[in-house]
């Protein structure tokens, strides 16, 4: 089975209505409401304040677990509180997700305004949020077709009749999902990841299957392979195409989506870097750490780190020992708690 499949659902669960995680600030003191908005993102997202108005920051936000895709609803105050949104430095995750913003921009747009925009966890980010809704899709990187063209979507708004598409099904979805039941989730990230593929591929050819049973099979083997041998210095497409009895030009084929098979193991190895940098109870030196995966060489490692994420080790490892104590603190206000929910629901979808 897939690792990011989760066990199929027992008679009971299936029918079980769909429970969302909610949060609102309305209930807190003023003065904490933004605080406490700002803490239910910690690990995923950077917020900050651009400009406000008088008041505190009321807002009600709802979290859906839909197995491979976690739907994420916020109801904010609107354009006279704007604030900034940024990738966590600090973050492993790699997650993909599709950003829509509706409502009006600011106080004199004419008209309500609908936003779509697709971007990376992985990658610098920046934007200024004025909208009066927010809902955010995310999925794992692996989940996306073969042929997937992430250079076609990263960072980019669309006013496409597929944008469209997309926005009003996740509008819909987001009304419907309070009525719906476990087991009629379906193919529910096969059906957003589809219209996502709209954006995403280069050509109408790439919108059709483009492996057939054995090419997946021989995909998931390898990856699984890879997962275990990680560690191992001597990884390498010529000992993965020995272990799995292909060629490696077949197996460059199976990762060709990922940029081929050496750049997929470099890629898995900087993310676990990338995880021992940014958590504050490992305090071995960078270097210790890259060598643990095989880095052997920091001038390389560094370049290979900064490429990969566009900051430096020193910057994960600094935003981790300076944020890091949030993943142990015992908090029992409903902030903390919900920080912990977004980015455990975001680690539990990791490929």
């Amino acid at each position: 089975m897939n690792r990011m499949q989760k066990p199929e659902a027992t008679g009971v669960e299936a029918h079980a209505p769909l429970k969302p995680t909610e949060f609102a600030t309305d209930g807190l003191p003023l003065p904490t409401q933004f605080s406490a908005f700002r803490a239910a993102y910690r690990g995923v997202f950077d917020i900050h304040l651009e400009r406000v108005s008088a008041g505190g920051f009321p807002v009600r936000q709802t979290v859906w677990n839909l197995n491979r895709l976690v739907l994420v609803s916020v109801q904010l105050p609107g354009p006279q509180h704007v604030f900034g949104l940024r990738h966590s430095r600090s973050t492993t995750l790699d997650h993909w997700y599709a950003l829509v913003q509706y409502g009006r921009a600011s106080p004199e747009a004419p008209a309500e305004a609908t936003h779509l925009s697709f971007h990376c966890l992985a990658d610098p980010f920046h934007a200024e949020i004025g909208a009066s809704h927010l809902l955010v899709a995310f999925l794992p990187r692996d989940v996306f077709p073969f042929g997937f063209d992430f250079e076609r979507i990263r960072d980019r708004t669309f006013d496409s009749g597929a944008r469209l598409l997309l926005m009003d099904f996740l509008v819909i979805l987001n009304r419907r999902l309070p009525g719906l039941h476990l087991s009629e989730l379906g193919g529910l990230p096969s059906a957003v990841r589809g219209l996502l593929a709209l954006h995403g591929t280069s050509s109408p050819v790439q919108l059709a299957p483009a492996r057939n049973a054995v090419d997946v099979r021989l995909l998931e083997r390898a990856k699984r392979l890879i997962d275990r041998k990680i560690e191992d210095p001597d990884l390498s497409p010529g000992s993965l195409s020995e272990e799995l009895f292909v060629s490696r030009s077949r197996l460059y084929r199976a990762f060709e989506a990922f940029g081929g098979v050496s750049v997929y193991i470099r890629r898995q190895r900087l993310l676990r870097t990338r995880e021992a940098l940014a958590d504050a109870s490992d305090t071995r030196s960078i270097l210790r750490i890259a060598e643990q995966w095989g880095f052997a060489d920091a001038s390389v490692f560094s370049r290979a780190f900064r490429s990969e994420f566009g900051v430096s080790p020193s910057a994960i490892r600094r935003a981790g020992w300076m944020g890091g104590d949030h993943r142990q603190e015992k908090n029992s206000t409903r902030e903390g708690s919900q920080a912990a929910s977004l980015e455990q629901l975001l680690r539990q979808l990791r490929s």
